[in-house]
């Protein structure tokens, strides 16, 4: 099965390599004097890495990207999926 995960951030990232998807609340930002607790989609891969995958304030919106993904998932054999931007109404 080949299938990519574009991030929020326009990274591209290799679903072969992941072993998990969560939801988690963790801080976001440059660093930590300038960072905020988000709801966060989290990638882990196989070397127990995490990759960010989408982040937002917006509880109601991480949960419904993840249903979508999870969607993705269940339907589609080779394909990309792309996270949602801010031009799309995301926190980013």
């Amino acid at each position: 099965m080949a299938k990519s995960i574009i991030t929020q951030d326009g990274d591209l990232v290799n679903y072969n390599n992941l072993v998990a998807i969560s939801v988690e609340e963790r801080a976001v930002g440059f660093d930590e004097e300038h960072s905020e607790d988000e709801y966060c989609i989290i990638g882990t891969d196989v070397k127990n890495g995490e990759i960010l995958l989408y982040h937002s304030s917006d509880y109601e919106e991480v949960m419904k990207v993840q249903r979508d993904i999870t969607r993705w998932l269940q339907s589609e054999a080779f394909s990309t999926f792309e996270m949602p931007t801010a031009d799309e109404g995301g926190d980013a």
